[in-house]
C-alpha cells in the first residue's frame, strides 16, 4: 500500500510543492515566496483533484508517494 506525500510542480524554470501529512492535511512550499514555511490549505480528502492539478500557473509534474 501507497500513501500520497508531495506534489511537485514545474513552470517557468521554477520548482514548487504541495506536502501531504500522514493525516491527510496539504501544505504548500515555493521557498522564493515562503521560504522555509509551509502554507496550510486543507485537507487532501476535501481538495478537488482539478486543484491539484495545478499551482498557480504551473502544471504537476510528479507524484511522490510512501510504501506503507
Amino acid at each position: 500500500m501507497y500513501r500520497l506525500c508531495g506534489l511537485i510542480y514545474l513552470g517557468k524554470f521554477h520548482f514548487t510543492c504541495r506536502v501531504v501529512t500522514g493525516s491527510g492535511e496539504v501544505h504548500l512550499h515555493d521557498g522564493m515566496k515562503t521560504g522555509k514555511k509551509l502554507v496550510p490549505e486543507g485537507n487532501l480528502i476535501n481538495m478537488d483533484s482539478k486543484m491539484l492539478g495545478k499551482l498557480g500557473k504551473r502544471k504537476l509534474s510528479v507524484l511522490v508517494y510512501q510504501k506503507m
